[in-house]
């Protein structure tokens, strides 16, 4: 039995009342974090999500379930995507990470453009400073429990992300990776 049949649905103005609440909430975190934008009819647990929109905007989409997690810096997140709590989502100053829409993310996710420099032996690892590049993850994918994806990564439509992967090369459309460093197992049909 489908949840649709399980619980009748709500009245009219039940349904207008939250969507009300919801937009007074959504206006009172853009007071703190000016730089949130977040789209219509979103299920969001503000309870157990923080936003830092500093240094660049945080977009969220049309129909968003977002129920855990840190979303900071420079994300897009297109529409109707879902962010299982808790993740780790952040942009920087230079680097962006870009969600495509239907695109579901896991719980302990960790999607973070910016990385340490570490390879010179002359300075120590805190004086080298940090690398990285723009995390475009594409529309409709599937990104698995604790999956880290590295900076500079590109994951195409479709792709799926198994569970405990780490990602550091580019995934093909309609992939479906897994492994440490992960690695093309099969294509979806």
């Amino acid at each position: 039995m489908d949840k649709a049949t399980c619980y009748p649905k709500p009245s009219l103005p039940v349904r207008i009342l939250k969507r009300a609440l919801v937009r007074i909430r959504i206006l009172l975190i853009n007071l703190r974090c000016p730089g949130l934008k977040i789209g219509n009819c979103p299920q969001i647990d503000f309870s157990r999500v923080r936003f830092d929109t500093w240094p660049g905007p945080v977009i969220i989409g049309n129909a968003c379930i977002i129920r855990g997690g840190d979303i900071t810096g420079h994300v897009i997140m297109g529409e109707r995507v879902k962010l299982i709590n808790p993740s780790r989502i952040g942009g920087s100053s230079q680097y962006k990470v870009l969600i495509g829409d239907d695109t579901w993310i896991a719980p302990n996710a960790y999607i973070v453009p910016l990385t340490h420099a570490y390879k010179r032996k002359d300075i120590t690892i805190a004086e080298q400073g940090s690398r990285g590049g723009d995390i475009i993850i594409g529309e409709d994918c599937w990104i698995g429990t604790n999956v880290v994806i590295s900076p500079g990564i590109t994951i195409g439509n479709g792709a799926v992300i198994g569970a405990n992967s780490v990602v550091t090369k580019d995934i093909p459309e309609y992939a479906i990776a897994v492994g440490a460093p992960a690695k093309v197992i099969s294509y979806r049909e």
